[in-house]
């Protein structure tokens, strides 16, 4: 999925998770209706205060609207499962 594709997609699932309306999240945003739903659409991508106040809104990080995900590569499982086994088994 390319960066495009991957905010409106997000950014409608997000909302739906939260059971808003578009009409809502515009409001919230301080924002017409029809930018907020060209966000969605994917016809615009979001000025860098609206992808912020998207953020602070829905209470996910702005790397996680950019289809970011941690990666685990290079952690060392064995590591975190010899300390924890240290801490809880005294």
């Amino acid at each position: 999925m390319n960066s495009t594709n991957t905010f409106h997609f997000l950014l409608k699932q997000t909302r739906e998770e939260y059971r808003m309306t578009q009409a809502e999240i515009a409001k919230r945003l301080n924002m017409a209706r029809q930018t907020y739903l060209d966000l969605e659409y994917g016809k615009t991508q979001p000025r860098l205060d609206t992808l912020l106040a998207l953020s602070t809104l829905f209470n996910k990080s702005v790397a996680y609207f950019a289809g970011e995900h941690p990666s685990l590569d290079g952690f060392d499982t064995m590591e975190l499962f010899a300390e924890l086994q240290q801490r809880y088994t005294k």
